[in-house]
């Protein structure tokens, strides 16, 4: 659900480019190791770029410090909107919250 999640409200984020299969050459990673030795169902690797994006709205343009902090702002949203959705009813985020958290990241990330 969180990479769906991030695949819709963040910009830098692309589903196409995802790959959930473990691979011979991964299984000394973190996510992996972290999957089997302890029993994390979903753990992910987040990488970024430094050559710059080939899509979305950051085509053609070299990943900064402003976009990566837009990335790892989107990425606390999502947690929020995960946790929103799987929350039992005794402990539920107001929809509010998460509205305010998207307007504050939108201010504070623009790209110029």
């Amino acid at each position: 659900a969180l990479p769906k999640i991030l695949s819709q409200t963040a910009p830098a984020f692309c589903m196409g480019s995802c790959s959930f299969v473990v691979e011979k050459s991964k299984e000394s990673t973190a996510r992996v190791v972290v999957w089997r030795e302890i029993g994390v169902q979903r753990s992910y690797t987040m990488e970024s770029t430094l050559c710059g994006c080939d899509q979305g709205k950051y085509k053609g343009l070299q990943i900064g410090t402003r976009e990566l902090e837009e990335m790892g702002a989107k990425f606390c949203v999502g947690l929020l909107h995960l946790k929103s959705m799987s929350s039992s009813l005794e402990y539920n985020l107001p929809s509010s919250l998460l509205d305010i958290e998207n307007e504050l990241i939108e201010s504070s990330c623009k790209v110029t």
